[in-house]
Parts: C-alpha cells; structure tokens; sequence
C-alpha cells in the first residue's frame, strides 16, 4: 500500500503542511521535528507521487530563469541546457533565457532585480565575479529559491552547486604544458578574459603558480585583458606581436581566440610562438589543424549546461540534493593529433 503525506503526519502528531515542509527541505521546522518525521518517511520507505506532482506542474509550472553571458560559450552551454529541458519538459518545467554582457555588473544584477518580482522555482547563473551578484543570489537563496552557477563560479555563495572545471586544476595543466613545450625558458604573454570571471582569474593564477614553482627561466612579461571583445582581443594581440619580437608563448584562458589566431597569423609568427586555450570550437579546432594553436583543453560544455539543468530540476522536483558542492567537468587535454575524436 503507498504510503501518504496524511499518514506520516498523523504518525509524527502534526499537520500534513509540516510534512511537506520537510520533504522540500524548506524552513520552519525544527530540527528536533524535522529529524522525527524524516526518520518516519525512511522507515515507511515513502516515494512521491511522481504522476500526480508532474501533473500538478503542468497546470502550474516550474519556471527557472537562465542567466547567460553574451561569451563564445554561450552557444554550447543552451545545448545542453536545452537537452536537459526536452528530457524534462513533460514533468512542467519551463524554462527562460536572460542574457548580459560578460563586464556588465550591473546588467546582470537588474536581471536579478527583475527575477526577484516573478514567481520562480529556481536560477541557473553564468555569473559575474561582483559582490552586488553575490548578495542577490544569496537572497534568491535565502527565499527558498535554489541557484546553480554554470562555468565560472562565485567565492562564498549560498548557491546550490556549481557545475564547471577545476579552473585552478586546468590552470596548472595548461602551466605545465607551456613549461615543456618551451623546454623551460622564454617570454609568455597572457591574454585573460577581466576580473569580471571568476574562471579566468582562476586558470590565470594557477598557471602563474606552477611557471614560478617549476619554471623559473620562464617570464610572464604581461597579462592583458580582452574582456572577451573579438575587436579588442585582436588589437590587443596584434600589439603584442609587434611589441614583443621575442615573444615565445601566449596562454588564453578565456573566449575571442578565433580573433587572436587571426592576428598571429597576419603577423606570420604562428612558427615561432607556442599558444594554448582552452574550448573546442570550430575556429579553434581550425586554428590547431593550421598549427596556430598547440594545444586547447577541453571543459564539456554542453554537459556542464545539461547537468545544470538536470540537478536543478531533480532540487526542485525530487528534493534531491547534488551529490557534491562542485561537480566538476573534466580537463581535456587536445592537440592536432586528437582534436576531431
């Protein structure tokens, strides 16, 4: 026989609405009562009516908002969201888009605003390394609206989970990488995204870290800010290039590479400088099979925009909790030989 709410709260001597509260790890419990009636629900071994939820949010869905930056990982990451959202859809989850500009602070927090005064379920955030964004999510958070970060991350956030790389991690593969493929010596430029992203403040570091522990004859003589603009990022490179003759390697840890590959190849140095990125998109897939880049490493994107939703939705739905603070997408090391397997 399936085992009810009515029946667990007229075991544990309280009203159905305590019950659910508990079952949707929502506040106004005690802990004393809480800990009762969860002992009940594991005991009867009690399961939601799946059905009857889905058709209860069908007639009143699920709505979570999707906040994306305007960033060449965009395209990716609403795959697989949108993945996730067919697999799901059935179930009455919607799903909405909200897009700002990756050095725009203040964008992304009036879409927070404007989130604040809709009736959702839940937020999925490519977001902004900005106190201000950090103070809304944890009052989304703290009105029992669950927030997933997506590939980059906030420092001391309530959010959920966040789903991306180990940015420090993929950091220091990338250090390394250039530490060997420059047998050790040379001058290396940076071209990072701004201190706007978390991630690219992150890989930045991590890579510093291992040149100066492991590689010491090799000098990072600039670290130059793109903001992830395919104009700016040209420019930019294209200084460089005609400022550093001796130049020997060029790390980029964010988005514009396709812009950045064009300027090594106008200044015909693609022979004689060592790049690494990270991403597989086409233009970089092309730029390696041309020998502009050596290596890029990979981050599932699509997957880190498909488990977003998914854990979401399983929060929401199932009171599932993630399995880890940080689920984490793996550091694909790619190069000519592998680039198209």
């Amino acid at each position: 026989m399936e085992v009810t709410i009515k029946q667990i709260a007229e075991i544990a001597g309280v009203h159905r609405s305590t019950v659910d509260k508990v079952l949707h790890n929502r506040e106004g419990v005690s802990d004393q009562v809480r800990q009762r009636i969860q002992t009940i629900i594991d005991e009867l071994g009690y399961k939601p009516n799946v059905i009857g939820k889905a058709l209860t949010f069908q007639k009143r869905p699920l709505l979570v908002a999707v906040i994306l930056l305007n960033v060449d990982a965009l395209t990716e990451l609403k795959q697989g969201i949108e993945e996730a959202y067919s697999e799901y859809s059935n179930y009455g989850l919607k799903v909405e888009y909200y897009y700002t500009n990756s050095d725009d602070e203040k964008e992304q927090a009036s879409v927070l605003g404007f989130l604040a005064e809709k009736n959702i379920a839940g937020i999925i955030i490519h977001p902004i390394n900005h106190p201000s964004i950090k103070d809304k999510i944890n009052n989304f958070v703290d009105m029992n609206i669950p927030v997933v970060t997506m590939n980059t991350d906030l420092n001391d956030c309530k959010r959920l989970c966040f789903l991306g790389q180990d940015m420090v991690a993929a950091g220091r593969v990338a250090g390394e990488l250039m530490g060997q493929i420059l047998n050790g010596r040379g001058k290396v430029a940076i071209l990072t995204g701004s201190d706007s992203l978390l991630s690219s403040k992150e890989r930045e570091k991590a890579f510093e870290d291992i040149i100066s522990e492991c590689y010491p004859e090799i000098d990072i003589i600039d670290v130059i800010e793109t903001y992830e603009a395919k104009n700016r990022a040209f420019q930019s490179t294209l200084e460089l290039l005609r400022r550093e003759n001796d130049l020997r390697g060029i790390y980029v840890t964010s988005g514009s590479v396709g812009e950045i590959g064009k300027a090594i190849k106008l200044e015909g140095r693609h022979k004689d400088i060592k790049v690494i990125t990270f991403d597989v998109y086409p233009e970089i897939v092309n730029l390696i099979k041309e020998g502009v880049i050596n290596f890029t490493i990979g981050q599932e994107l699509q997957l880190q925009g498909y488990k977003a939703l998914k854990t979401l939705f399983e929060f929401l739905f199932y009171n599932r909790e993630p399995q880890n603070d940080h689920i984490k997408t793996a550091i694909q090391i790619r190069l000519k030989e592998n680039i198209d397997i």
